[in-house]
């Protein structure tokens, strides 16, 4: 068991990340439609739930406190949105050196809420409200994003097979890297998911719009390189240092020691 102040325990912790994950993407599969995101995003905190209860025996509301389903912080949420308005230049940019027509899909604001709780509040528990979270306890800023990295990469894998090998790494690279900006603003928010889901919902936005064929290879290269640029405009954000709830009393000082 971990404790507040102490590094995890790598099975348990693990354990609990293949759980989570498990429940993530296999309610992913049976949703092609995209349209199921607050239920997924319910089934996860509820298996979170169940998996801090068994690591710390935290009650329900605090785990979901401690997971990052708090107050946001104002300030970080608006960096948030301008970083993610940004990354919506690549649908004009794809447009102009492809000379393709991208549309919207029908229904794409229920889509888009769907995308917010799936990708962005459900994929970011797992991410940074569990995983990096938890790999803060006893570790610097630096060392637990890098930690976070190769388990977000990894999780990516299967988006090889689905989507062909340059895809696929372009993914992985885009889940590690941004894995730093994430983690910033869930640092800078108050440990909370609020700022990095909604950087997370403005990458994966391509789930609205109709790509034709042969736009799509020029889309996925662009998409990645912006979303490997854009977010880490977030790092200019420099919140006033407010104590880390779990990490050490050495780590005080500063939130991105």
């Amino acid at each position: 068991m971990s404790t507040p102040t102490g590094r995890v325990a790598t099975v348990p912790f693990l354990l609990g990340f293949l759980a989570l994950y498990a429940v993530l993407v296999g309610l992913a599969e049976l949703d092609a439609t995209g349209r199921y995101g607050i239920g997924i995003l319910t089934a996860v905190a509820l298996m979170a739930i169940a998996v801090e209860w068994r690591l710390d025996r935290t009650g329900p509301l605090s785990a979901l406190r401690g997971l990052g389903l708090g107050r946001p912080d104002g300030r970080a949420v608006l960096i948030a949105v301008g970083v993610a308005v940004l990354i919506q230049g690549v649908y004009p940019l794809v447009g102009f050196i492809t000379g393709a027509t991208l549309t919207l899909k029908p229904g794409w604001p229920w889509l888009l809420l769907g995308i917010f709780a799936f990708h962005g509040l459900a994929e970011e528990l797992v991410w940074r409200g569990y995983a990096f979270g938890r790999l803060r306890r006893g570790r610097s800023f630096a060392k637990a994003v890098a930690a976070t990295m190769p388990l977000v990469a990894a999780t990516h894998l299967p988006v090889i097979v689905t989507s062909g090998l340059t895809v696929g790494v372009a993914a992985m690279l885009v889940a590690a890297i941004t894995s730093l900006p994430l983690a910033h603003l869930f640092e800078k928010g108050r440990n909370t998911l609020w700022a990095p889901a909604i950087v997370h919902t403005g990458i994966d936005t391509f789930k609205l719009v109709t790509i034709p064929d042969e736009a799509r290879q020029v889309f996925s290269l662009t998409l990645a390189a912006v979303s490997l640029t854009i977010p880490l405009l977030a790092l200019a954000y420099r919140a006033r240092p407010r104590p880390n709830p779990t990490a050490t009393p050495t780590q005080q000082p500063s939130a991105n020691s």
